[in-house]
């Protein structure tokens, strides 16, 4: 890795070949005094001699530099990534091992940077390389296992090279690290169906139970029972298709009677199965102890359909 003194040198070469190529642009005319970006006199001079390269469209190497420099003040800057994609397609001596290696070098500072993660997925689409991708994401997810950009930047990779080998071991160590990590349970609602063109009952039940393990073991933790709903609601099942449902989660419920997330589940069962005494049992301790969504729970009590509950409270 270079040294700061050696990439400050490297920097005001590119800067100084660029200056006998093109013609600065400032920032505004003299005469313009408000709503001026606030640069540092280094960071004044790299843009205005970017402005210029972006007038005169001028394709070199050193223009391929120069968005490095740019995108290492602001990476952010969305013409800066075209530009240097401009420079990658048109200039062979650009090698898309050294970009790969310049992007890996720089996405753990930048993961949340939309910019980066769409400038890889057009390098891999062009290069048809994917090769290293699935490393480079695991090193993302240890610093950030919800980051977003990784996730839907791995959706699109299985999408575009059908490459699901190892998704699910992968997803089983990241709920073996968090068990809440809602991001790692949509991936694989997505992973199960892409996987499986036709979504057969023992497959649903399937993953019915996979979730109902993982509430064994974090009984308080939404997103298996939401996973659970959504294989219900997508391919239109009800609770009472699978019956170890309301059974498993009646015994988790009896042993934390504060469990709401469990006593959803119930409430949505027993109403399914016009059970009026447990239903409104149920939505009682829910009024209690999910005082946040009180209204909620009072509105569908009022308007659940049993004669009981009609008045108003």
């Amino acid at each position: 890795m270079e040294s700061e003194e050696e990439r400050k040198k490297e920097m005001e070469e590119v800067l100084n070949e660029l200056e006998k190529d093109i013609q600065p642009i400032p920032q505004f005319s003299p005469e313009v005094t408000i709503m001026q970006i606030k640069y540092t006199p280094e960071e004044k001079r790299i843009m205005n001699i970017f402005r210029g390269v972006i007038l005169s469209k001028l394709i070199s190497l050193n223009v391929y530099k120069l968005t490095t420099i740019v995108i290492g003040f602001f990476p952010t800057n969305y013409a800066a990534w075209v530009i240097r994609r401009e420079c990658i397609n048109q200039l062979p001596e650009i090698k898309k091992e050294e970009e790969f290696k310049w992007l890996d070098d720089i996405i753990i500072i930048n993961q949340k940077n939309y910019q980066i993660w769409h400038h890889r997925k057009l390098l891999i689409d062009k290069f048809e390389d994917v090769s290293h991708e699935k490393n480079v994401m695991d090193q993302v997810f240890k610093y950030e296992p919800k980051n977003f950009h990784a996730w839907s930047h791995r959706i699109w990779m299985i999408r575009r090279f059908n490459n699901t080998e190892g998704e699910f071991e992968f997803i089983d160590e990241m709920l073996r690290c968090d068990i809440k990590n809602n991001s790692a349970w949509n991936y694989r609602f997505f992973i199960v169906q892409y996987m499986n063109f036709k979504m057969e009952k023992n497959i649903v039940e399937q993953e019915i139970k996979y979730a109902m393990d993982k509430i064994k073991l974090t009984p308080v933790n939404e997103c298996p029972y939401s996973y659970i709903r959504g294989y219900l609601k997508k391919y239109g099942y009800k609770f009472s298709d699978f019956s170890f449902i309301k059974e498993e989660i009646e015994k988790i419920v009896e042993k934390d009677e504060k469990n709401q997330y469990g006593l959803n589940l119930l409430l949505d069962i027993y109403e399914e199965e016009k059970s009026e005494k447990k239903y409104i049992e149920t939505i009682e301790k829910l009024i209690k102890i999910d005082f946040i969504r009180k209204k909620y729970y009072n509105w569908r009590k009022q308007n659940s359909g049993f004669e009981s509950t009609k008045s108003s409270d």
